[in-house]
């Protein structure tokens, strides 16, 4: 083990030493305070990311186990999470829009997997050298009805926090409110879900064309949204000078 880097509610993620591939490698393993169902929730984790070959997603190498449980061992990225890049600073037009337009391409590729990620968010999301990267596909399942409130609080959807059935559109909402953020220079709804939450926050309004596209993905209505394939076609023509928003040579975050 080189260093910890990460202890979340249930994983805690270390750098590790790859002799096999000669690289530095990330490992993420159950909390030894966690639920039972966290290692079997990995185990799916590492099926589904060892499975999928895309450059906006992480890539697992194998899934490791031992006495103690199981193991993820997966790709380090050299850069920092966008929620970090975002502190205290908003992108430029053609650079929310070349973020949106790698997100969506990731999301669309695992959608055709049957699979949604319900926890897109800036946290979620690597920036190295200009290519931003998913990460984390620790609650993705496919489209249903599951418990009111899965994902983070502020980048859920409407029909997240009710609990009702989950669609392709509830990733477009988590991307409208990293986009909104990349563009406003601040989160798009509280950090904190309120003592009586609402459905539905009036956000922060962003001027221009690039705004509306943003307005649309955070449509009440999950059926008043974009598809990604339309959401991919409204942010192109505002990506033609596209540049990258970190540093690669940047310390992991």
């Amino acid at each position: 083990m080189i260093a910890h880097l990460n202890r979340s509610n249930r994983y805690d993620t270390y750098e590790v030493w790859s002799e096999e591939r000669l690289c530095s490698c990330v490992a993420k393993r159950p909390r030894p305070d966690a639920p039972r169902k966290t290692a079997a929730d990995l185990r799916l984790e590492g099926e589904r990311l060892i499975a999928l070959a895309h450059p906006h997603i992480v890539r697992g190498y194998e899934l490791l186990e031992t006495d103690d449980g199981p193991t993820l061992i997966m790709e380090t990225l050299d850069g920092e999470t966008v929620a970090h890049l975002l502190a205290g600073r908003r992108l430029d037009t053609d650079e929310v829009a070349w973020l949106g337009l790698q997100v969506a391409s990731a999301l669309r590729y695992l959608h055709g997997r049957g699979l949604l990620h319900v926890d897109v968010k800036p946290g979620n999301l690597i920036a190295t050298g200009g290519r931003a990267v998913l990460i984390d596909l620790s609650m993705a399942r496919p489209p249903g009805r599951y418990r009111r409130g899965l994902g983070t609080w502020c980048n859920l959807s409407p029909e997240q926090a009710r609990g009702d059935e989950l669609t392709a559109a509830a990733d477009v909402w988590g991307l409208g409110t990293v986009l909104l953020e990349a563009a406003h220079g601040a989160p798009a709804f509280p950090q904190q879900e309120p003592e009586f939450p609402q459905l539905v926050f009036p956000p922060p309004l962003v001027d221009g064309p690039l705004g509306d596209v943003i307005a649309a993905c955070l449509a009440f209505d999950p059926f008043d949204r974009p598809t990604l394939p339309e959401l991919a076609a409204a942010l192109l023509p505002h990506a033609p000078g596209a540049r990258p928003w970190s540093d690669p040579c940047a310390a992991t975050s």
